[in-house]
């Protein structure tokens, strides 16, 4: 294989000339998106009945639930139910396919008979808005039949354009308000209004007519057109609909407002699953020329919303940082080989492994995401690596042979050691695509990335590498490597003496580097734990809940004194307020929108920003909490500490919560404490006496029903408009619906026609009662949640669970974690997983490479000292454990075997040759020397821009860097030191067992 690389230049060349031109190709066409497409199977189910909560609760959504529960790979199932509406998510494990998941909910649900009516809606991780539009008129009716006729469909024709949602969007249609008084005078009840109506305006089919030519259909038109002829509708000989109710065009009663410099609506505009997120947006960004012309001049429109910003800038940023690392890497090639040509033979590994790695990514089905980017910034160093011990070898032949020679012998030396340190590196991330979790997902991308960066890096250090130096190395040393090469001799001199020494104190240097890594090892428990730090997008969230029920507009006074509260913040951009934004349309809940200026125009980051608003944004009547935007869409993650007490006794499960607020705001890093259960709605109560009922021969069922048509909005009829059709509504004026008052002017009949008052058999109370009931896995319970300022997620658990016995007392209760810090456990149990399997894998391939039991033991030593260099990195600089974090440091493990490979493989192959094991190990270290240190500096040069650097990513980025520097910067030294001691003691060990198994070599 050597040979033929050196030998056939041309078809070596072309070779990774075409994985590059693919990998070019592969690079600008992949999906682009901010992080890995999570895909998990979430199905969201709504169902709309008549019913109050308990009904909703009990007929409804626990008969959806336990049918649900009955499918296959069910993992958890959330509800919450209100008045005459009920939400069920159903999370399935990731193995489930979201489309076989939705088609099971489906066919489950298909099963059952309930008189509601229920929709089913796919979640996927990338179904959270990717652009928002805000539209804006001086007529609101105007906008709500441009935005329905026009502006939907056009944008739905858009390329890549999903689902459309419309907050602040209210259906045109027809509203028939009553008048109580004119009723009153005519001796009406809505009911009685609404079934005249019905009968009057209706359209249907009535037949068909047919002879042996033809076939004709019978159809009834007897709908009104226009409203003057729906006026007109005869009510009495001489009273008609006009003479008790205003007409008019308008639209639905309000569940929702959108704000931004004025009332409008904000539409929310997803993608379709797996297309690309730029693209998608570019589209959009590309039509909206084309919709400006054909709207009318006094509907606005402005983009609040571009996810790309965020995407293009966190990929800028990693790409940036990449390109300067390459710089710097250079930079420490060129200082260690002191030759120009070695340095630009190094130099192409990178842009080499780069290009080609998209290539076999793409191939795997995989997406380009900042992950990608990051785990190639990462492995930069890896790539360099490979070709710089290749080099590093070439050249120490050229003082003897030829360049086309040494390439061959030199590639032949070191080929065995560069397929060793890949394979380690391959056995790291191996395990990775066991783990079946949402980090797992995460931990999947980067370990793919940098699988595929390996192979790639090999094939270019064994076969391109050498084909060049065989044709451009130039042998002849400049003056700077002539006067430099002192200072290597003296380094090289100065560890020869230094393993000496310790060779001599073995027993000493063992117990100084076991007290080390016990320190280092102590560190990693003050270390916090997060799941994802909390990064600088230059947005965040504000959520407002009133403690009282307020109504649409109060809730929107109270909010926009907050939204102008915040507008007058110079770090501001913009901001725009949703109110009613939940599946429920509470209209006593409320949502901010608040984006920063970019990052270089403003001195505070966005963590001390949300910090300072939680503390700016006080008001007792309001429960106020500020959070970040959430990474993952479609998760339900939103506030960073999410615990549920679990039980059937609401009163009970309430105590319990009240006992977890108490315990968590004994920290005051702790922040936003809240609970789902806080919500109130204020009621009238209407009871049937049913004496008098039968007294009076009043049917119940009758005076609902008037009730309905009064007060609900019921839909009667329809009326075509253009290519749509507005249904027409019948209730009370809104002023007849403000109090008890008209209640009691509604008139009833009893069975024999007599006119009734309303009062005479129906009894009014005022009651307050809880607005909502909430279930877990079937289980009713109440969410506490909470917001962090300096503490970790890790922190925050385990003071739960200390205080878990006085949380839940001596009551039949239950809990459970839910969000960032369930995602935790699972990303520490994935961690543990992936690093026990790769420590066995690579234990299992080296044995197998260099025939032995024992030797891989000492070139698996330096896994624990990066890893106590990484703790202490982190413990210095007051970073977290973090998913990403977790991620580099099973990165750094394939990484720091390098070093011990190296050494372990020239000085086995001495000691085979009949050299001493300590003099072997010395010959080796001395040889080696430069090229574990010209690698580890090239690494760690090349992780430098992300742990320094504060742009877009730094929370995240920083971390990741410093662990793997300090790792990197530990193992290298330890390894240097450290392995030498071991190596005689194993060696010996290593030749003893070799008796039981080996063998005279058939040939």
């Amino acid at each position: 294989m050597y040979k033929f690389a050196i030998n056939r230049p041309i078809a070596t060349l072309m070779f990774f000339l075409a994985l590059v031109i693919f990998g070019l190709f592969s690079a600008f066409t992949m999906n682009v998106n901010l992080f890995p497409n999570v895909n998990i199977p979430l199905i969201k189910i709504s169902a709309k009945a008549n019913g109050d909560l308990n009904y909703m609760e009990s007929k409804i959504t626990k008969e959806l639930e336990n049918a649900i529960s009955e499918i296959d790979g069910l993992k958890t199932l959330s509800s919450a139910s209100y008045d005459n509406f009920s939400v069920i998510f159903a999370e399935f494990k990731l193995d489930k396919n979201l489309e076989v998941a939705a088609n099971d909910v489906r066919d489950k649900l298909g099963t059952l008979a309930l008189d509601a009516k229920i929709e089913i809606e796919k979640i996927s991780s990338d179904s959270g808005a990717n652009i928002s539009l805000f539209f804006k008129s001086n007529n609101s009716l105007e906008l709500m039949q441009i935005i329905e006729d026009k502006v939907k469909p056009f944008l739905q024709r858009i390329d890549g354009v999903g689902k459309i949602n419309a907050i602040g969007f209210s259906k045109p249609q027809i509203r028939i308000q009553l008048d109580i008084n004119k009723l009153q005078k005519y001796n009406l009840n809505a009911l009685e209004v609404a079934n005249i109506i019905k009968n009057q305006n209706f359209k249907q089919g009535l037949g068909e007519l047919e002879n042996k030519d033809n076939n004709f259909i019978l159809k009834g038109y007897f709908e009104a057109k226009t409203i003057d002829e729906l006026k007109k509708i005869r009510i009495y000989p001489g009273v008609f609909l006009s003479d008790i109710a205003k007409i008019e065009n308008l639209y639905e009663n309000q569940k929702q407002i959108a704000f931004f410099q004025d009332n409008g609506v904000l539409l929310e505009i997803n993608k379709i699953s797996n297309y690309n997120a730029l693209k998608m947006i570019k589209n959009v960004k590309k039509a909206l020329e084309n919709l400006k012309n054909e709207l009318p001049k006094n509907i606005e429109f402005n983009i609040l919303y571009d996810k790309s910003a965020n995407i293009i800038k966190h990929l800028n940023q990693v790409i940036f940082d990449m390109i300067f690392g390459v710089f710097l890497t250079l930079i420490i090639v060129f200082l260690f080989l002191r030759n120009l040509s070695a340095t630009i033979i190094a130099f192409v590994a990178i842009p080499t492994s780069i290009i080609a790695t998209f290539f076999i990514i793409n191939i795997l089905g995989y997406d380009l995401n900042r992950l990608t980017f990051i785990a190639l910034t990462l492995s930069m160093g890896i790539f360099i690596d490979d070709a710089i011990v290749v080099i590093e070898n070439i050249t120490k032949k050229l003082k003897n042979y030829s360049a086309l020679e040494a390439s061959y012998l030199g590639v032949k030396e070191i080929g065995f050691s560069i397929l060793s340190i890949s394979v380690v590196l391959l056995c790291v991330f191996v395990p990775i695509s066991y783990m079946n979790s949402i980090s797992g997902l995460f931990f999947n991308a980067l370990g793919i990335s940098v699988a595929s960066g390996v192979i790639i890096s090999f094939l270019v250090s064994i076969l391109l590498i050498p084909s060049l130096s065989a044709r451009f190395l130039n042998s002849k040393e400049s003056s700077f490597h002539q006067k430099s090469e002192i200072f290597f001799i003296k380094i090289e001199d100065f560890y020869k003496n230094l393993l000496y020494k310790i060779l001599k104190n073995k027993i000493r240097f063992i117990v100084i580097t076991f007290i080390f890594l016990l320190s280092c090892f102590a560190l990693a428990l003050k270390i916090g734990l997060d799941f994802l730090p909390m990064e600088d997008d230059s947005e965040f969230q504000v959520f407002i809940e009133s403690k009282q029920d307020l109504s649409l507009e109060a809730m929107k006074d109270k909010s926009l004194k907050i939204l102008n509260q915040i507008k007058q913040d110079k770090r501001v951009d913009y901001a725009y307020l949703l109110v009613g934004h939940n599946d429920a349309k509470e209209a006593s809940k409320a949502k901010i929108y608040i984006k920063l200026k970019p990052l270089e125009e403003r001195k505070e980051r966005q963590k001390t920003i949300i910090s300072g608003y939680r503390t700016l944004l006080k008001d007792n009547n309001l429960n106020i909490k500020v959070l970040e935007i959430p990474k993952i869409d479609g998760a339900g993650i939103d506030d960073p500490v999410q615990f549920l007490v679990l039980g059937d006794d609401l009163n009970k499960i309430k105590e319990a919560t009240l006992r977890a607020k108490e315990v968590l705001s004994q920290n005051k890093a702790i922040v936003d404490i809240d609970d789902d259960s806080n919500a109130k709605k204020a009621e009238i109560a209407l009871f049937i006496n049913q004496e008098k009922a039968k007294l009076l021969n009043v049917n119940p069922y009758y005076v609902a029903e008037i009730l309905k048509y009064s007060f609900n909005n019921l839909i009667i009829g329809s009326m075509d408009r253009a290519n749509s059709k507005d249904d027409i509504v019948i209730s009370l004026d809104s002023k007849f619906k403000q109090d008890i008052d008209s209640l009691k002017k509604i008139h009833i009949k009893n069975n024999q026609g007599i006119d009734l008052d309303l009062s005479s058999v129906v009894d009014f109370l005022y009651k307050e009662d809880i607005k909502s009931i909430h279930h877990y896995n079937k289980n009713r319970s109440i969410k506490t949640t909470a917001g962090v300022n300096n503490i970790s997620l890790g922190e925050v658990q385990n003071l739960i669970l200390k205080n878990m016995d006085f949380i839940l007392g001596k009551d039949n209760l239950n809990y459970a974690f839910s969000g960032f810090i369930n995602l935790l456990g699972e990303t520490i149990d994935g961690f543990i997983f992936a690093i026990t399997l790769g420590f066995i894998l690579i234990y299992l391939v080296l044995a197998a490479l260099y025939e032995s039991l024992i030797l891989p033991l000492i070139i698996m030593i330096t896994m624990p000292l990066a890893f106590g260099g990484a703790c202490l990195g982190l413990f210095l600089t007051g970073h977290n454990f973090s998913l990403f974090v977790l991620i580099a440091i099973i990165l750094l493990f394939g990484m720091v075997g390098k070093n011990a490979i190296l050494l372990v493989d020239l000085a086995n192959k001495k000691c085979h040759e009949g050299l001493d094991p300590d003099e072997a190990l010395i010959f080796a270290g001395k040889s080696r020397l430069r090229a574990i240190l010209m690698t580890t500096f090239a690494m760690i040069f090349a992780m430098l821009p992300l742990a320094l650097f504060k742009g877009s990513g730094y929370e995240a980025n920083s971390p990741m860097a410093i662990s793997v520097i300090f790792g990197l910067i530990s193992s290298t030294l330890l390894t240097l030191l450290v392995v030498p001691v071991f190596f005689k003691t194993c060696f010996n060990l290593d030749l003893k067992i070799r008796k039981i198994y080996e063998r005279k070599k058939l040939l």
